[in-house]
């Protein structure tokens, strides 16, 4: 089995590197550490597996895993994160996966066990995906249910901490609008202040600060 790993993190990089071609006799193909050589390798290489951690820098892995899938459905794609949010595991979830690890339960038993399962065409899935996923789907105000497409844009710019004039700007809108729409989303998620708004948007993952650390710009995470 053909294998390219996309993440970041040096040693985490090594770490799964070592296990495929050591404990799992795998062929790793290529190895990147950004969003966009990894798709350009992986539309290249065509491997069979990709394991991809989710925030890496310059494309994020939601939209690397996006722009695979479309190219070649049958890919199959282990997604790794520490990032177990409502929005990223929304959008994990969106994608239909071949699995995905929480980093903070990803043993090497874990690790092993997910791709043995992957490479017999199941799925595996760590248990924080699945309880968030049940929760989404029981909670009537959960936000994929309530706020609209454009509304999460907005409320994405918020948590990065941009003015409605500056959020009209990039969306060529009013700040007129912009500011409707803050009501909108006050009104939906029952929060009655900015400064509450902008702590929902990043915790609930809309917004990141690891995002400015790593250079990132607002738009990396809104059009997932």
């Amino acid at each position: 089995m053909k294998v390219i790993v996309v993440e970041d993190q040096l040693l985490f990089q090594e770490f799964l590197v070592n296990l495929l071609k050591e404990k799992l006799s795998m062929e790793v193909v290529g190895v990147a550490g950004d969003g966009e050589s990894a798709l350009e390798m992986i539309l290249n290489s065509k491997p069979d597996l990709v394991i991809l951690d989710i925030l890496i820098p310059k494309l994020s892995g939601i939209l690397v895993a996006r722009a695979v899938l479309d190219k070649y459905p049958t890919t199959r794609i282990l997604a790794i994160s520490s990032e177990t949010d409502i929005k990223t595991i929304h959008q994990v979830h969106q994608l239909n996966l071949s699995g995905f690890i929480d980093k903070n339960e990803a043993s090497m038993d874990v690790l092993v066990e997910a791709i043995r399962a992957i490479q017999q065409h199941k799925r595996y899935f760590s248990k924080s995906l699945q309880l968030t996923i049940r929760k989404l789907k029981a909670d009537p105000l959960a936000f994929q249910k309530i706020l609209s497409k454009r509304e999460q844009e907005i409320l994405t710019y918020i948590g990065g901490g941009l003015s409605d004039l500056e959020i009209g700007q990039r969306l060529g809108l009013s700040d007129t609008s912009i500011q409707s729409h803050r009501r909108n989303l006050f009104r939906k998620l029952d929060v009655h202040s900015t400064p509450e708004l902008i702590r929902f948007a990043q915790e609930s993952g809309f917004w990141k600060a690891s995002f400015r650390k790593m250079g990132l710009s607002e738009s990396y995470h809104i059009h997932e």
